[in-house]
């Protein structure tokens, strides 16, 4: 590690995996950098010999890690795509299928893109389940949302075109901002934090933040807390055993020093079964693509998001020479690129 721009008192060492806490572990991967936005330093990652985690040791101590989050991607809207006629027509038959499944009012809407939508290698339908968060249609008394790591709020305001009545938390200053200018209950800090009384909720989500905080198993405890009997826990994180990590190794689009922790279906499952929960890992949907670039750009030596992220996932995801990947990935959920769980509260 080089931790050049970091005091000696912003950082803390762990010696010993957070998730199982055993001390036995191998360096993985060195001089690990801030590719989002440049903050100074280079980082370790070491791998749990027992539960197989990835995780960054040194690491931003809970005082010191917002550095890393001022000028991160989720502080502003999602770029809207130019679209021609075909790219209209994909839009309007993922919005009618949206609508029909999720209670979704998105427009345009393609007649009978729900159908069409069976029609197509199921990884596209999966996509757009995913970006559902396979929640069900809310129902009266049942319909109590809130999005940990809401950032900009994009989801949040796709739910409550739904039904849902939602809120979000983020310990992000400027996301939440973002958040708040359109019209949502927004909370800055942690989960624990915010002092929910307990049962409120009858779904909790967490889009790509359980890697990025320092004590996972307590944030999945207070998830369990805040649910209702039968509430819904979903959660989706990058996952280690990934196709795309075990070929671009450290080149991973994954990498960097945001994620403190990284999971694989075992050591994820543990800490949710060991809160009550009933597991059930999701498909993805069609990502490969869009993993494959993003990594392959960090291979070729690009920084920051606009030229890493966006140039991969804002593009269609229809490429022919990544499908029989997407098969692989769908026929082997360990080797997806992240990890999707649905998880029921006994």
């Amino acid at each position: 590690m080089n931790s050049d721009g970091w005091q000696p008192g912003e950082l803390e060492h762990l010696g010993r995996c957070p998730l199982c806490d055993i001390e036995r572990r191998k360096k993985k991967y060195s001089d690990v950098d801030d590719w989002h936005s440049g903050t100074p330093g280079t980082w370790d990652y070491y791998q749990c010999e027992t539960c197989k985690a990835l995780y960054l040791d040194p690491r931003p101590n809970r005082a010191a890690i917002g550095r890393l989050y001022e000028h991160y991607f989720t502080h502003a809207g999602t770029p809207n795509r130019e679209r021609g006629f075909w790219g209209r027509h994909a839009l309007g038959t993922r919005n009618d299928y949206l609508n029909w499944k999720y209670g979704y009012r998105n427009e345009p809407v393609v007649l009978g893109g729900r159908a069409l939508m069976y029609l197509l290698p199921p990884w596209f339908r999966w996509e757009w389940d995913h970006a559902a968060r396979h929640l069900p249609k809310p129902e009266p008394g049942r319909n109590r949302l809130l999005d940990v790591g809401c950032g900009n709020g994009e989801f949040l305001v796709a739910a409550r075109s739904a039904g849902w009545q939602v809120c979000g938390v983020d310990f992000d200053a400027k996301a939440v901002a973002t958040a708040r200018s359109q019209g949502l209950d927004a909370y800055c800090g942690s989960l624990e934090s915010q002092s929910f009384e307990a049962a409120l909720f009858d779904a909790i989500t967490l889009s790509h933040v359980i890697e990025h905080v320092h004590r996972p198993a307590a944030v999945i405890a207070e998830c369990a807390r805040l649910l209702k009997k039968g509430g819904i826990l979903w959660l989706a994180t990058p996952n280690v055993e990934a196709i795309i990590h075990r070929w671009f190794g450290k080149h991973w689009f994954d990498l960097s020093p945001h994620h403190l922790v990284l999971f694989s279906i075992a050591n994820l499952r543990a800490i949710l079964e060991a809160q009550g929960f009933q597991v059930r890992f999701e498909h993805r949907g069609a990502h490969v693509q869009s993993h494959w670039k993003a990594s392959f750009a960090r291979k070729q030596g690009a920084d920051g998001a606009e030229n890493v992220c966006l140039p991969a996932f804002l593009g269609a995801k229809s490429d022919f020479r990544y499908q029989s990947l997407e098969l692989l990935t769908a026929l082997f959920l360990r080797w997806q690129g992240d990890l999707v769980v649905s998880a029921s509260k006994a």
